[in-house]
């Protein structure tokens, strides 16, 4: 009756301390005797810090598996490329930073009384007013047209840029505006304590899988509030089985 310890004795005299029973010489595989160090090993490796890796533990072979596995990594940051070039977006400067300096320094070099005639210059520098006056007004006009093709230029380029940064985010953005607007015909996802989570786990599998369409999208983000459901009801279930498995009988009672 070693299940009932002590049970025809309630008080039993204390026994003396037994000796040490010696080990027995180690046994390698091949039939000879090792050093035990070589020989014994922990009973449990994983918690020999030296084999720790820091992964999440493997469930044992042939064991139940957790469905809520397959999203483990679907709020995990992906690691950026640190070669990858960062794509620009409308929120970067379309023209770039002007550099004041530099800018002054490219002006200095232009000659804007390049195209004034030589004739009406010798009349200006010899006193004729109205030659001084045509003089003054040639470089004015000349000043004023390359500041129109300045700016026309930085419109240009500006818009253009513009143009190119939101064509080549238009089609991430059209297919957000598809994954936000599908909708689900399960009312407890519709509920507006738990459409907002819907959406972000939406928003969250289509950026994670950029192949998706919106509806694989919409079918994954429920099929995981789906399975999520199931795992946090069936520990309840299980405690619900087991009050109604009928008790087996406690044969310790009969030897009282």
């Amino acid at each position: 009756m070693a299940f009932l310890p002590g049970i025809f004795n309630r008080n039993p005299a204390p026994a003396a301390p037994a000796a040490p029973a010696p080990q027995p010489a180690a046994v390698n595989s091949n039939g000879s005797a090792g050093p035990a160090a070589q020989q014994q090993s922990p009973a449990n490796p994983a918690a020999n810090p030296q084999q720790m890796t820091g992964q999440p533990a493997q469930a044992p072979a042939g064991g139940p598996v957790n469905p809520m596995d397959a999203y483990a990594n679907l709020f995990t940051p992906k690691a950026q490329d640190p070669k990858a070039q960062k794509a620009p977006t409308l929120a970067d400067p379309i023209l770039g930073t002007l550099d004041p300096v530099a800018f002054r320094q490219q002006v200095s070099t232009a000659n804007f009384a390049s195209t004034i005639p030589q004739e009406q210059m010798q009349k200006a520098l010899s006193g004729d007013v109205q030659a001084f006056t045509d003089v003054i007004n040639s470089a004015a006009r000349e000043a004023f047209s390359a500041a129109a093709q300045l700016s026309h230029g930085l419109v240009e380029q500006g818009v253009r840029t513009g143009a190119e940064r939101l064509n080549s985010g238009l089609d991430s953005r059209i297919r957000n505006f598809q994954v936000k607007s599908q909708n689900t015909s399960n009312e407890a996802l519709n509920h507006p304590a738990v459409a907002p989570m819907l959406n972000a786990v939406k928003m969250q599998i289509a950026s994670s899988n950029p192949n998706l369409s919106a509806d694989q999208v919409q079918q994954q983000a429920e099929q995981y509030f789906s399975q999520m459901a199931d795992v946090l009801v069936a520990p309840k279930q299980a405690a619900a089985a087991a009050q109604q498995k009928p008790a087996g009988t406690d044969f310790s009672s009969y030897l009282s």
